[in-house]
């Protein structure tokens, strides 16, 4: 059963690491693992480019080793290729790519130096056959990890029994209402993000908008682990109505206990 790992505000790149470790080995039943903020071809990579790497792009490839070696990367991320590497296009260090082909995460050159940079998003330009970049994703690569942990928590195959992704028009008390059903709550950029036993929940505005179509409503993902089919909080059940069921999961009907 998963338990809440985000007690507090991590304070630090390392901390923000040990909780996304935390995070993904909670749900998955894996070891976490300890956070060395140190990869070979991480650092083979940058001795090719001449500088060093961020220790966050370092402990993203450690971290995707590791979901590698425990037979889960691909279910946590849902198919897509870990990408390390440089691309001139780009000038930046790519993270991931989409399975499709069609968009591509890494950090810019000129954020690279920092302890945890900022991940922005590209796409293919309709001309050209290069990158075109999009926009800012993430505020730093360890918030990349773990909204990408997030967003697929409830695909097929994954441990979450059940969850859905809606959207509400803005109304500052949902906030506060949803923080009501969980242990614990911290704010992750324009999000909130509430874990319980066996729950999570992120709502705010979501970093998977579109360019240009945040409307100001709020997106709320919530994943639920197989103890909670039983207790789903009725705020959720509420909103798994209103967005039309569960959207994946062992269980599709939102009323169901």
């Amino acid at each position: 059963m998963y338990q809440p790992v985000f007690t507090q505000p991590p304070q630090s790149w390392r901390d923000w690491w040990s909780a996304v470790r935390q995070f993904a080995a909670g749900w998955y039943g894996i070891a976490a693992g300890e956070v060395q903020g140190y990869d070979r071809e991480v650092d083979r990579l940058g001795r090719q480019l001449g500088m060093p790497l961020s220790p966050s792009i370092h402990e993203w490839a450690a971290f995707a080793t590791d979901l590698q070696h425990a037979g889960i990367f691909g279910r946590a991320f849902n198919g897509d290729s870990f990408t390390l590497g440089w691309d001139s296009d780009m000038q930046a260090v790519t993270l991931l790519t989409l399975l499709e082909g069609d968009v591509c995460w890494g950090a810019h050159q000129a954020h690279l130096g920092r302890d945890d940079p900022p991940v922005d998003l590209w796409h293919p330009a309709r001309i050209g056959g290069h990158w075109d970049w999009w926009r800012g994703f993430t505020p730093t690569t360890s918030q990349f990890a773990l909204q990408y942990l997030i967003a697929h928590l409830v695909y097929p195959g994954n441990p979450a029994a059940g969850g859905f992704t809606t959207t509400v028009p803005p109304a500052p008390e949902i906030a506060g209402q949803l923080r009501g059903i969980g242990r614990t709550s911290i704010d992750l950029g324009g999000e909130v993000l509430i874990e319980d036993d066996d729950l999570v929940v992120l709502a705010g505005t979501s970093v998977w908008a579109p360019p240009g179509e945040e409307t100001g409503t709020i997106t709320v993902q919530a994943a639920i682990g197989a103890t909670r089919i039983d207790s789903v909080p009725q705020l959720l059940v509420d909103l798994a109505r209103r967005g039309g069921g569960w959207s994946y999961g062992a269980f599709t009907d939102p009323l169901h206990r």
